[in-house]
């Protein structure tokens, strides 16, 4: 982060991402933060972590259980590594998963709890949808108005579809039947835009997943009480700013239901007075959203080793 201290900057976390086997395999040989938050995520979720997700097997590494603990654990490390002597960010925020790592980061949920968290919620997903039925498509240059009255028209026809995300102002992710997403991709061909299939990717944010929902808060205890946040995190489903313990619970609770308004949480960020973001994590899915998005800030992109030597060369960042 930049040494431009009376900026007003936000961290953004991101999503699951498709991990290719052996990426970031670099950061855990290299970095301490990164072995230890592997290792505190490994107690959290009850198996060897760092062994699932730097596998061979492509497979293995982008189930949810293992890869969404393990985007927390990476997401998080990074942000310890960089963050020693930047004043603190004005607001966190985060893209579906990466709304659980900005909770944490933002001081309301332990690291245990967060793992904990990312583990279970996709555990009950590959409960309820583990035959493959559904899937996920992301759109681009498409008008949403234009893509939603095509799912409307296909919805009549018996198809099942729902907006996922709204990502970026001309961008969507939706979220259905694999059948029904192959024939919206068809409609935005025609509308002059492009669907393209997220690998590994369950239905999420949408009334599709009413019951996995209901499982979680039956099942789900925090193992240590959530606190009032030091950092406010702003909601990703509305652009609300969240202050509170409650607020931010039933919000991630909330994700499973509701699509999220990435973009227009992205210019609530504006408004509130953010001039600069810097993007936390694995996948560049955050900061390629972002010049989609009618607003412009100062960004940062913190992925890898490459940027964390960057930051070493200028006297920032961590050690190894």
């Amino acid at each position: 982060m930049t040494d431009q201290r009376s900026e007003k900057y936000a961290v953004l976390f991101p999503p699951q991402v498709y991990v290719r086997p052996g990426e970031y395999r670099d950061l855990h040989d290299h970095y301490d933060a990164v072995r230890t938050r592997f290792a505190d995520a490994a107690e959290a979720v009850g198996f060897d972590l760092a062994a699932a997700f730097f596998s061979d097997d492509p497979d293995e590494v982008n189930r949810g259980t293992v890869a969404r603990p393990a985007i927390v654990a990476l997401s998080t490390a990074l942000h310890e590594i960089v963050r020693d002597g930047d004043a603190p960010p004005a607001f966190t925020m985060g893209l579906s998963l990466g709304q659980i790592t900005a909770a944490h980061v933002g001081g309301c949920l332990s690291f245990h709890d967060a793992a904990r968290m990312a583990h279970e919620m996709a555990a009950i997903e590959e409960e309820a949808f583990g035959s493959g039925e559904y899937g996920v498509h992301f759109f681009y240059n498409v008008v949403h108005s234009e893509l939603l009255r095509s799912m409307e028209a296909l919805k009549a026809q018996g198809h099942r579809l729902w907006p996922c995300a709204f990502t970026g102002d001309n961008q969507m992710i939706v979220t259905g039947a694999r059948a029904s997403l192959e024939q919206l991709s068809r409609e935005a061909l025609i509308l002059g835009g492009m669907g393209v299939v997220i690998p590994y990717g369950p239905p999420a944010h949408c009334p599709l997943m009413r019951e996995v929902e209901l499982r979680f808060r039956e099942r789900w205890r925090y193992a240590e009480e959530p606190r009032q946040p030091d950092t406010p995190l702003v909601c990703n489903l509305t652009s609300e700013v969240l202050a509170t313990a409650e607020e931010i619970h039933w919000a991630l609770v909330r994700q499973y239901t509701s699509a999220v308004r990435w973009s227009r949480s992205v210019r609530r960020l504006a408004e509130l007075g953010v001039n600069r973001l810097v993007v936390m994590g694995p996948g560049h899915f955050v900061r390629k959203s972002l010049p989609f998005v009618s607003v412009s800030f100062e960004t940062e992109c913190v992925e890898g080793t490459q940027d964390l030597t960057a930051m070493s060369n200028t006297g920032r960042g961590g050690a190894t």
